[in-house]
């Protein structure tokens, strides 16, 4: 067994304040190579969020990006792994992806291929949004094996299935209007893996306006035991030891 040191963050956004929500997002990273993370994780799509019937227009390059390359220089400078969510720009649309920086560079993006429905609100229907991934990638790293489900693919068992006894620990970026660590929990107890979460705080837009919302970060490992988690709702840096 060996142990790594993960940096989850809790990032309070507002939907479609993307200059902003980045540089808050890369302040919150910046700051926590105090601590000597191996792994620094971010929430899903934060920095455009879900902020209208047409995500195009904040689709990133992954390499023309200057937050992306924020991100990138972060972890060279911390010789450390990040994981941040973007909008992805592809030929059709946009994809919802997750790239993954180690030590400065790019081991793996994840687009998300389990897209959220909702009929009932047409500016969080993915499905209508976003462009698919495809497969659900197992990345190589210093670590050991991991997968990245985004948000939406933990809440199903059929993406655990089809990772169990491939991987060391995954990881978990969320956007999502509550406290996600409950699928990573069961995930755990089910199939005995490790993880670490990071879900947006800051307001959320519903049908009645905006509200606060109550995400977390966090960390669990293979038999679901908590082993850090940030306060619901509020923006925070947590830092703990995942054993894989």
């Amino acid at each position: 067994m060996k142990n790594i040191t993960v940096a989850a963050i809790a990032v309070a956004t507002v939907d479609g304040m993307v200059d902003a929500n980045y540089q808050r997002a890369i302040r919150l990273a910046e700051i926590s190579l105090a601590e000597k993370p191996d792994i620094i994780l971010l929430p899903e799509a934060f920095a455009a969020g879900y902020c209208g019937d047409d995500l195009r227009p904040f689709g990133e390059n992954l390499h023309d990006s200057p937050y992306l390359q924020a991100f990138r220089r972060i972890s060279a400078d911390g010789g450390c792994m990040v994981a941040t969510g973007f909008l992805e720009t592809v030929p059709s649309g946009v994809k919802n992806s997750v790239v993954i920086f180690d030590r400065g560079e790019i081991i793996g993006v994840q687009a998300k291929r389990s897209l959220w429905p909702d009929d009932e609100r047409p500016y969080r229907d993915e499905r209508q949004l976003l462009v698919p991934g495809g497969n659900l990638e197992i990345f190589s790293s210093r670590f050991g094996d991991f997968a990245t489900l985004i948000c939406y693919e933990n809440m199903l068992d059929v993406n655990w299935d089809e990772i169990a006894g491939r991987v060391s620990f995954v990881l978990s970026p969320y956007n999502c209007e509550d406290d996600p660590s409950r699928h990573n929990i069961y995930n755990a107890i089910r199939l005995g893996i490790p993880s670490a979460w990071a879900n947006r705080t800051g307001t959320v837009y519903s049908s009645t306006g905006y509200r606060d919302n109550p995400g977390t970060a966090g960390i669990t490992d293979k038999k679901g035991n908590m082993i850090t988690i940030s306060k619901p709702g509020v923006e925070e840096i947590v830092v703990g030891t995942l054993p894989i």
